[in-house]
C-alpha cells in the first residue's frame, strides 16, 4: 500500500499537471499548419479576383479585394485546438498566411490600417497611409501589411457584447425599459431585450441606434474599446458614434479584424479553461460574460435570419447560387411555402430543401452595404451530422457593389438606386464568398478527429 504522505504528493503533482494543462490554449502546430493550408487553398479557388464592379460598368474588379478570414478550430468542449488565418489583398493576390502566437491567440505580425475607400478606388495612392491610420500602435516595422474592410453591421456583436457586459455588472437588466429618443424624435420604449433581439437577429439599424445610444447615457460607450483591448482584441474598435442619434456610423472610424473577431466569438462560444492569454499575460475565460449572457448571445446569433454570405440558404436553387456553409434559415423567418422574409426584406426562393440538407448550425452576424460583405459566427454540427466544431470570421470589402457574371444581365448602371444586381436578384454577396465557407466547411469535416 501506498504511504497517505506518498498519495498526498500523487494528488498534489496530479491537480498541479492538470491546472498547469488547463493554464494555456494548446493549439496544435501540426493542426494549425494545416488548417493554413487548407485555408489558403480554399480562397485560391473561389474566384475572388473573378467578380464584377458595377461602379466600374459591369468590368472585371479592377485589383484583388481586400479579404481577411479566420477559422479557429475547437473540440468538442470548445476549446480552441488550431487557428489560422489569410489575407488577400492586392498586396497578397494569392493569400497570405498570418503568423499566429499559440499563447495569444493573436498576432502582431501585421500592420492594421483603418478603411479609406479612396486609397481602394486609385484616388489616393495605394502605399499612402500615414501612422495615424494605424489601428493599434506599434506595429509600423510589421512584416505585413491590410488596409481592414469596414465591418458593415457585423459591428452590431460589439454594441451586444457591450450591453452583456452591463448586464453582467448589475447596472442593466434585459428586461430594463429604455425610452430611445432619437435627437428629439421619441422611438418608444421596450426592455433592453427588446433592442438586442432585433438588433441581431433582424440587423436592425434602429435598436442598434437605441443601443449605442443607451451606452453612450450610462458613460459606456467611450469604455468599449478599453474593454476590448484588455482582452487582447485590440482592433474591435468603435468610434466617433453619435451620443444624440446613436448613428454616425463610418468607416475608418468602426473597425474589426477577423482574427480578433473569430476571438470574441470564441469567448461567446464559451468552453474550459484559458481561451487564451493577452500579449500582458492575463488570462481570458468563458467567464468574461456569464454563461446565462452567452447563451442570450447566441440564441439570438442562432435567430439571425440572413443566412447569406459564408451561406447561401435565402438563395436556395438559384441557378446562380453557389452552396455555402450547409446551414438553415430559422423557422421564425419562413413562411408555409419555404420563402423567408427577415424584418422587411422579403426573399422568393423556396429554402426548403436546403434546410432539409443542412448539416449544421451556424450562430452568426452578417453585414453589407454597397462597399462591404462579412460574415462571422460559431459552426457546429446537427446530430447525426458529421463532426466539425469551429469559429469562423471572414471581413471583405465585397459589398453589393459586386457581383457575379452569372447576374450580369440584370444590372442597370442607369439607376443609382435599385440597379446594382443584388437589389435586383435578391443575391446580395457574391456566391465567391459562399463557396468559400463551403470549402472551408468541407475541410472542417475531413479533418482527423482531436485527441487529447
Amino acid at each position: 500500500m501506498r504511504s497517505p504522505t506518498l498519495r498526498l504528493a500523487l494528488l498534489l503533482t496530479t491537480a498541479l499537471l492538470t491546472t498547469a494543462s488547463a493554464a494555456q490554449p494548446s493549439l496544435s502546430p501540426t493542426r494549425s499548419r494545416a488548417l493554413e493550408t487548407q485555408l489558403l487553398r480554399a480562397v485560391g479557388e473561389v474566384g475572388l479576383d473573378r467578380v464584377l464592379d458595377w461602379r466600374r460598368k459591369g468590368e472585371r474588379i479592377a485589383h484583388p479585394p481586400n479579404v481577411d478570414v479566420a477559422v479557429i478550430e475547437l473540440d468538442a468542449e470548445g476549446r480552441p485546438v488550431a487557428a489560422a488565418n489569410v489575407l488577400v489583398s492586392r498586396d497578397y493576390p494569392k493569400g497570405r498566411g498570418v503568423p499566429i502566437d499559440a499563447r495569444t491567440l493573436g498576432t502582431r505580425a501585421v500592420r492594421f490600417t483603418r478603411w479609406d475607400l479612396d486609397r481602394w478606388d486609385d484616388t489616393k495612392g495605394w502605399p499612402d497611409a500615414p501612422a495615424d491610420d494605424d489601428l493599434v500602435p506599434g506595429r509600423e516595422k510589421a512584416p505585413l501589411r491590410f488596409m481592414a474592410p469596414y465591418p458593415a453591421s457585423l459591428f452590431k456583436i460589439l454594441i451586444a457584447y457591450g450591453v452583456m457586459r452591463r448586464v453582467d455588472r448589475g447596472e442593466l437588466t434585459l428586461d430594463t425599459p429604455y425610452r430611445f429618443i432619437r435627437d428629439t424624435v421619441d422611438k418608444g420604449e421596450r426592455p433592453v431585450r427588446g433592442w438586442l433581439e432585433p438588433m441581431i437577429v433582424e440587423s436592425d439599424n434602429g435598436s442598434t441606434e437605441a443601443l449605442v445610444k443607451l451606452l453612450h447615457e450610462r458613460g459606456a460607450m467611450e469604455g468599449l474599446n478599453a474593454e476590448l483591448a484588455a482582452l487582447g482584441l485590440g482592433t474591435l474598435q468603435v468610434n466617433g458614434t453619435s451620443p444624440v442619434t446613436g448613428r454616425n456610423w463610418q468607416p475608418g472610424s468602426i473597425h474589426m479584424t477577423a482574427l480578433d473577431t473569430a476571438r470574441l466569438f470564441l469567448l461567446i462560444n464559451g468552453g474550459p479553461g484559458v481561451l487564451w492569454r493577452t500579449p500582458e499575460g492575463r488570462a481570458v475565460t468563458a467567464a468574461e460574460l456569464s454563461e446565462p449572457a452567452r447563451n442570450f448571445l447566441k440564441k439570438l446569433l442562432g435567430d439571425q435570419g440572413y443566412a447569406e454570405g459564408l451561406s447561401s440558404t435565402l438563395v436556395c436553387g438559384d441557378p446562380n447560387a453557389r452552396p455555402g456553409i450547409p446551414t438553415a434559415v430559422p423557422a421564425r423567418w419562413l413562411a408555409a411555402d419555404g420563402t423567408a422574409t427577415v424584418g422587411e426584406t422579403a426573399f422568393e426562393r423556396d429554402t426548403r430543401p436546403c434546410n432539409a440538407a443542412a448539416e449544421v448550425e451556424f450562430l452568426h452576424k452578417t453585414g453589407q452595404t454597397e462597399n462591404y460583405g462579412s460574415d462571422a459566427g460559431i459552426v457546429r454540427a446537427l446530430p447525426g451530422r458529421e463532426r466539425r466544431h469551429y469559429v469562423i470570421a471572414l471581413l471583405s470589402n465585397l459589398g453589393y457593389r459586386y457581383y457575379d457574371e452569372g447576374v450580369a444581365g440584370t444590372a442597370n448602371f442607369a439607376d443609382e438606386e435599385n440597379g446594382f444586381p443584388g437589389t435586383v436578384t435578391g443575391m446580395g454577396f457574391t456566391q465567391s464568398l459562399a463557396e468559400l465557407g463551403r470549402r472551408v466547411d468541407e475541410a472542417m469535416k475531413r479533418r482527423s478527429p482531436v485527441s487529447r
